[in-house]
């Protein structure tokens, strides 16, 4: 009878213990699991939304360039990256280019101003052996690159978006699931 008591006594106290455990959370998803599904499709969401962003600061860029017409790619590019606090994770990288000619001196001059009134620190490379060509690069603390050149043959702007942290390849499944899905079905007669 005594045992007993004892037991119950260490199975009411490990029950109680237990309850003050912390437990891990993502807050976006609820999980602690880096791969539970919930959170992959968060990230997955998170790039896409990432991917928007990028396109739109994109326009915003080329409209402060001039009126020149540009071409993009024609898909965004995925690639591994690392986010600010070293974790490993997934981003998009999209081209875009001009034939249309520009003021080389000029149009960096109204990129960099802008790209650092949104915060980027910048640098400019010129090579005295290639004097028709400026590169412009800019970077964000823990997110975007940028570059954007400009020779005498047209330009290009070259971005980044934010690193999104998670597993690549998970990511990716989910990317590819998505896309599957969202595609119409063949007709089959």
């Amino acid at each position: 009878m005594k045992t007993s008591r004892i037991l119950a006594a260490l199975v009411c106290a490990a029950v109680a213990l237990s309850a003050c455990t912390p437990i891990t959370e993502n807050a976006m998803t609820g999980s602690s699991n880096p791969s539970d599904p919930a959170t992959v499709k968060a990230q997955v969401e998170e790039l896409k939304q990432a991917l928007k962003d990028l396109h739109a600061f994109k326009t915003e860029t080329q409209k402060v360039i001039g009126t020149q017409k540009w071409a993009d790619t024609d898909n965004p590019v995925n690639s591994a990256c690392s986010t600010s606090d070293r974790q490993d994770g997934v981003n998009y990288s999209i081209l875009s280019q001009t034939s249309d000619p520009v003021d080389l001196e000029a149009s960096v001059n109204v990129v960099r101003t802008f790209w650092e009134s949104k915060g980027f620190t910048t640098r400019t490379e010129t090579n005295p052996r290639d004097p028709g060509l400026i590169r412009l690069y800019a970077d964000e603390n823990g997110g975007h690159l940028l570059s954007y050149y400009a020779n005498i043959k047209g330009s290009s702007l070259e971005m980044d978006t934010v690193c999104i942290a998670g597993n690549q390849h998970e990511i990716y499944e989910e990317l590819d699931r998505q896309e599957a899905s969202d595609s119409p079905s063949p007709i089959t007669k």
